[in-house]
């Protein structure tokens, strides 16, 4: 591996990965960020609608302490996750205006916290927003903030979603829109720890079997339910079906990563359970990061965002902490630091 491979993506966290320390009060913003320094981690993604008080306006107290703790802790903030809701309380349909200028203000916090990437969702993820991303466009180039929407399951890499977005990006010519790469799209099996916890709940041996099977085949989720249907008449086992479609699909190929590469600013190393040899249990990293080394990818950091405790919140205490710490190990490894 070359150095420009070695340095071409930097390592992060997303604080996500700290959820549940961070609503217990376990562990505070701070605490986050020294677990990050202690494992040498540079960059910060920031759960914002999480941790700034009085979101989207912070007391400048604020902002000044959180500066101070990116010096102290020798930290970058490379990432922050935003929110564009599809309605307005619920209530009714936004406007294209109204999205633009929420992700506006979004932006303005950006540039505040020093931010040069932005995250948004914008709806449903199987659907494209073009309109409120070529209107916002103008005030990203102002403010030199990237907006990167996710690449999220179950989105699959060869679809509609993509050329829409690549379409505004050919037609604009920005620098300043592109692609959030989750990598839990890669998925080849459900997780482990997914099973386990439908199975706590009462889901049917055979329908376990038959969806972990299905899974990796890449069969349809139409098709999923409807066999799910015909083993089992249990609520649970009909709520297993579903919830499989939040991984994956594995029909989802590393290969087909380069039509992309050019245009992804922010990397999610999405990871349900990392296992005691260093590996993640359902996505083949392996696979994964050296396409991405390979190909041109401008992306300056892969941020680990640990999933996997919602699914052991029923019976036992995930140690996140030790979780992220050896998917950063992985990462080094692959990465060529070690």
């Amino acid at each position: 591996m070359t150095t420009q491979e070695r340095s071409q993506i930097k390592r992060g966290v997303s604080l996500y990965s700290y959820q549940e320390e961070y609503y217990t009060r376990a562990m505070t913003l701070e605490d986050c960020f020294a677990e990050l320094a202690s494992m040498g981690t540079e960059g910060v993604e920031l759960i914002a609608e999480q941790m700034v008080p009085n979101y989207p306006n912070p007391p400048q107290s604020w902002v000044d302490a959180w500066h101070r703790m990116m010096d102290k802790y020798h930290l970058k903030p490379v990432c922050m996750d935003v929110f564009v809701d599809t309605t307005w309380g619920g209530h009714r349909q936004m406007s294209v205006q109204e999205s633009v200028d929420m992700l506006v203000t979004q932006m303005q916090l950006c540039n505040l916290l020093g931010f040069k990437v932005m995250r948004p969702t914008t709806g449903p993820v199987a659907d494209s927003a073009t309109a409120m991303i070529y209107g916002a466009l103008p005030f990203a180039e102002k403010l030199d903030v990237k907006i990167a929407v996710e690449i999220h399951s179950p989105i699959q890499l060869r679809s509609k979603y993509f050329d829409d977005y690549l379409d505004l990006i050919a037609k604009t010519g920005t620098k300043h829109f592109g692609f959030t790469l989750d990598l839990g799209i890669f998925c080849k099996r459900l997780p482990k720890i997914l099973i386990e916890h439908f199975l706590r709940k009462g889901a049917s041996d055979a329908v376990a079997k038959y969806l972990s099977e299905s899974f990796v085949k890449g069969t349809d989720l139409e098709t999923r339910i409807k066999e799910v249907q015909k083993l089992s008449s249990k609520e649970v086992d009909l709520e297993f079906a579903w919830h499989s479609s939040a991984f994956g699909p594995s029909v989802n190929e590393p290969k087909d990563l380069p039509a992309i590469t050019p245009y992804i600013y922010n990397i999610h190393g999405k990871f349900y359970e990392m296992l005691e040899d260093m590996t993640e249990y359902s996505i083949p990293y392996d696979q994964v990061i050296p396409v991405l080394l390979a190909g041109g990818c401008p992306a300056t950091h892969i941020n680990s965002e640990f999933e996997g405790q919602r699914l052991t919140q029923d019976a036992f205490e995930t140690d996140s902490c030790e979780q992220i710490r050896r998917h950063q190990l992985m990462l080094k490894q692959l990465l060529g630091e070690i």
